[in-house]
């Protein structure tokens, strides 16, 4: 679920989201195994991406709980 932010923080650009790239692999993958590539949208304020930037491996952790209860349904 997303909304739409209306605080008139500091953005990036005029877009109200930004959509990231994140490539997840396991710690023990072979380098010839491709990584899996997800997509995420944030909204574009620079506090929030300064927070993903700062928190890389708690949003990857994140998104692989989000995965797993997709998976379970």
């Amino acid at each position: 679920m997303a909304s739409k932010d209306r605080s008139g923080g500091a953005r990036l650009d005029s877009a109200d989201f930004c959509v990231l790239q994140v490539q997840l692999s396991s710690k023990g993958a072979l380098p010839s195994s491709s990584p899996q590539t997800h997509f995420v949208t944030v909204d574009n304020r620079m506090e929030t991406l300064d927070f993903v930037n700062n928190n890389l491996d708690l949003c990857a952790k994140n998104i692989l709980k989000l995965l797993r209860v997709k998976e379970d349904k």
